[in-house]
């Protein structure tokens, strides 16, 4: 599904009026008829009788005002007008609520439900005091228009005091904030936006693709991966690391690892074979460690040809080599590491993370897998976001198994940027998957890695 920013969104409200498919008083009315349907069911679901609406003076004000119209007299709507009506359509609706005899209040207390039409898509910087202070004394569930009030609609970082709703209903498409933040149950209402209007559009919603396996395959049609990973303090890295790539469908995991651990990973796998050797991909720096001699393991894998997933460690060394290369590279930092590596603060970046992430795609000629509770997927033309939270992947060798897993997939044949999305979408269901029999506080990023095999069913199934 489509994502569209805020700033595309406002273009295509202006086309849909000037292409004559509705007037913009038309197009309020057709968002606050779906507001209505969610808002009364809602109310109708949990026995509430009163609503408060908080109305700015713009269009986000307007569709609060529009929904109050409907929501009159059946459900006691009442109005709190945070800021006085501005924009025209704003003001037409404030007059009709006045006529029906819908009442203006000026505290939040008494309500049942409080539907937040204050600040819309367009909303930056921080909530002003005033807006602080009213938000403060709401202590019944909030329903948001668009988007909550205080939240940045492109990065979804939020200003102190933003409410946090238990649902936001939304128009036509998702915005970039509905998944990198938290907006409670995020409703997408249809108010007659032609879907075509984002077909040159290219951020979208994360979806697997299943890659082609032949029944008559054997393990050299299925690709060989390399991995240089692991250390003596680091252990686990690769041993995450190797178990990921056996996860992947790979015909043959080759893993390069110092000889002091490779008893270790004798005992605990049968699968890889504990030496170098010649693949179709290769995974370099997790648990790699941050010596000399890992720096030059690095560089030496950087000079080669085949396609190359660096992660952990060796983005670490990377800082000091980062350049394009001519074959295929994929990156899998996190926020941290990601900010590190471009030099730049790390609120500053997700501030603005999906354009800087597209930017750096773009010129270094890479494959990025920005790691977050929503993570990014981009090349610099195409951007697929992974919004599906779970804590049970917030713990250390998370993204080695993920890096082992991208690798491997990477290995055998198929496109890669649907590879690398894929891998990612796998190693997310597994989490929800294990979390569904598992504590999240206990799993271990190793039992995490063993559902992936149940991720691989519903994506063949077609179940997910």
């Amino acid at each position: 599904m489509k994502i569209v920013t805020p700033s595309q969104m406002k273009r295509m409200d202006q086309r849909a009026v000037e292409e004559g498919l509705f007037s913009s008083l038309r197009l309020m009315q057709n968002a606050a008829e779906t507001l209505y349907r969610s808002v009364s069911a809602l109310m109708e679901e949990r026995g509430y009788s009163r609503v408060l609406l908080l109305a700015g003076g713009g269009n986000n004000g307007g569709d609060a005002y529009a929904l109050a119209c409907l929501l009159h007299p059946l459900y006691q709507p009442a109005i709190l007008q945070v800021d006085a009506p501005k924009s025209e359509d704003c003001i037409y609706y404030a007059e009709r609520c006045k006529k029906l005899g819908v009442p203006i209040v000026s505290s939040p207390a008494g309500f049942d439900l409080v539907v937040d039409g204050v600040f819309g898509t367009g909303f930056r910087g921080e909530l002003p005091q005033k807006v602080q202070e009213l938000f403060a004394q709401i202590d019944a569930p909030v329903v948001a228009i668009d988007l909550p009030s205080g939240m940045d609609g492109n990065s979804g970082c939020c200003s102190k005091g933003t409410l946090r709703p238990i649902q936001t209903i939304t128009f036509a498409f998702k915005k970039p904030c509905h998944l990198l933040a938290d907006c409670g149950e995020v409703i997408l209402a249809d108010i007659g936006i032609p879907q075509a209007y984002a077909d040159e559009i290219t951020l979208q919603e994360l979806t697997p693709v299943l890659p082609k396996r032949s029944l008559w395959g054997h393990k050299n049609s299925y690709g060989a991966v390399g991995m240089s990973v692991g250390s003596a303090e680091y252990s686990g890295a690769a041993a995450l690391a190797i178990k990921g790539a056996l996860q992947s469908g790979v015909g043959l995991v080759y893993a390069d690892v110092p000889q002091e651990i490779k008893p270790a990973l004798a005992k605990k796998f049968y699968g890889p074979i504990l030496k170098d050797g010649a693949c179709d991909a290769r995974l370099v720096g997790s648990g790699l460690g941050r010596s000399t001699q890992a720096e030059e393991t690095l560089k030496a894998r950087l000079e080669e040809s085949s396609p190359l997933v660096i992660d952990g460690d060796g983005l670490f060394h990377l800082q000091k080599h980062l350049a394009p290369r001519k074959s295929l590279t994929v990156l899998t930092p996190h926020i941290g590491e990601f900010a590190r590596l471009i030099g730049m603060d790390k609120e500053a970046l997700l501030q603005n993370r999906i354009a800087i992430a597209m930017a750096f795609a773009k010129k270094y000629k890479v494959i990025l897998v920005l790691k977050d509770t929503a993570t990014l997927v981009t090349d610099g033309v195409r951007a697929e976001l992974l919004s599906a939270p779970c804590s049970a992947l917030g713990k250390g060798g998370s993204g080695d198994v993920l890096a082992g897993l991208i690798a491997g997939m990477l290995a055998g044949k198929g496109e890669p940027f649907d590879l690398v999305k894929t891998a990612v979408w796998l190693h997310n269901r597994a989490a929800h998957l294990a979390a569904a029999e598992h504590s999240v506080r206990a799993l271990q990023p190793e039992q995490i890695a063993d559902y992936i095999d149940n991720a691989w069913m519903e994506l063949e199934d077609g179940t997910f």
